[in-house]
């Protein structure tokens, strides 16, 4: 959302643009002389702010876009809504592997998400995948979705000095051993488990190659994959991380044999799109969402299935060739995509709302 709040207000320097700030945000979101911003009491995403948004900030105006997949309700404005999945409806246990917490977590994301289907003028999404996947589930959305697709900061580069590049992998990882890198919340959907089993059938395949397996997991990181792993006979290959700085977390890119995103449900698929354009080649499941941002440029293996996946990183750990080849049409690939590009339709979005008015 950042990238966007510092690109449409100047795009559209005639609109006035209301921003809800988080209460522990250090700095102000933006500069710009068109903005405005309300400090909220608490977390924005709270099932209070679906309820009584008003007590959060103002939902007056001409538009009211809400970014992350809920429509709060009561808003009378003209509404936009990004949705980047409807996981939450569909297939709830990949979004929450916890039995207990989707009891509450389910009804929250479920009456949020049915809300913006329902009501939104329009509906902001990540992907062609995610807009189909939304018609099927609702079809008069249709005529309401707009794919605005996500693009990786310009700080995802090609490494200019690659054994510096491995370097400062190394010294954030304490090792100089190839690696394959998972980057992503600690979720069912993201497959994390399954690369692992998959990581654990390569080792056994080549042990001589000294391979790791480096996570970096947002969220209960590491959980559930430390036993998993001693069970599997790799804990000592395994390397977790719960978050690395902003140049640590390139240089990991720059330096991968490979960055697998093995997931069993997406929206989108930022950490492959980063990867790309960092000149690290991806290994992807063939779920509809990651074939669309690959777009060729990747390797492609069948969702849930860790033989697959093992054989893909054996061949790429084995052939320096082909990941070269990778990387090139990775970061070709990365190019396609663009915050400008995004930030154009979201503003020409807001408009087209505006001039509608809201859904009857």
């Amino acid at each position: 959302m950042q990238a966007l709040v510092d690109r449409v207000p100047a795009l559209g320097p005639d609109v006035e643009y209301v921003l809800w700030r988080h209460p522990l945000a250090k700095a102000p979101l933006s500069t710009a002389p068109n903005v405005r911003e309300v400090v909220a009491p608490s977390n924005p995403n709270e099932p209070v702010s679906l309820l009584l948004p008003r007590l959060f900030g103002p939902t007056e105006g001409d538009v009211f876009h809400a970014p992350h997949n809920l429509l709060p309700f009561g808003v009378r404005s003209t509404a936009v809504v990004t949705v980047h999945d409807i996981m939450w409806l569909d297939e709830p246990h990949l979004a929450e592997g916890s039995a207990f917490l989707r009891l509450f977590r389910v009804p929250f994301f479920r009456a949020g998400i049915l809300n913006a289907l329902a009501k939104a003028r329009r509906i902001l999404t990540v992907s062609q995948a995610s807009a189909d996947a939304m018609v099927r589930f609702r079809a008069d959305t249709r005529d309401r979705l707009v794919v605005t697709h996500n693009a990786a900061d310009a700080g995802f580069q090609p490494a200019r000095d690659v054994e510096a590049a491995r370097a400062q992998a190394a010294e954030v990882l304490g090792t100089d051993a190839p690696y394959f890198l998972l980057v992503g919340q600690n979720a069912p959907s993201k497959g994390h488990a399954l690369a692992l089993q998959a990581f654990a059938e390569a080792v056994r395949a080549r042990p001589e190659a000294g391979e790791r397996l480096v996570v970096i997991q947002r969220l209960r990181a590491g959980r559930g994959l430390d036993r998993l792993a001693r069970e599997l006979g790799v804990r000592e290959r395994l390397v977790v991380r719960p978050g690395v700085p902003f140049a640590g977390l390139v240089a990991l890119m720059q330096g991968a044999t490979a960055l697998l995103q093995p997931s069993l449900a997406e929206g989108f698929g930022m950490p492959a799109l980063e990867a790309m354009a960092s000149g690290c080649p991806v290994i992807a499941s063939d779920i509809a969402p990651l074939v669309e941002v690959l777009g060729g440029a990747g390797i492609h293996v069948p969702a849930g299935e860790a033989g697959p996946l093992a054989a893909a990183m054996r061949r790429l750990g084995d052939e320096a060739g082909l990941r070269e080849e990778l990387r090139g049409r990775g970061v070709e690939r990365a190019r396609a995509f663009s915050w400008e590009a995004c930030a154009k339709t979201t503003l020409e979005v807001y408009r087209e709302a505006a001039r509608l008015g809201p859904l009857a």
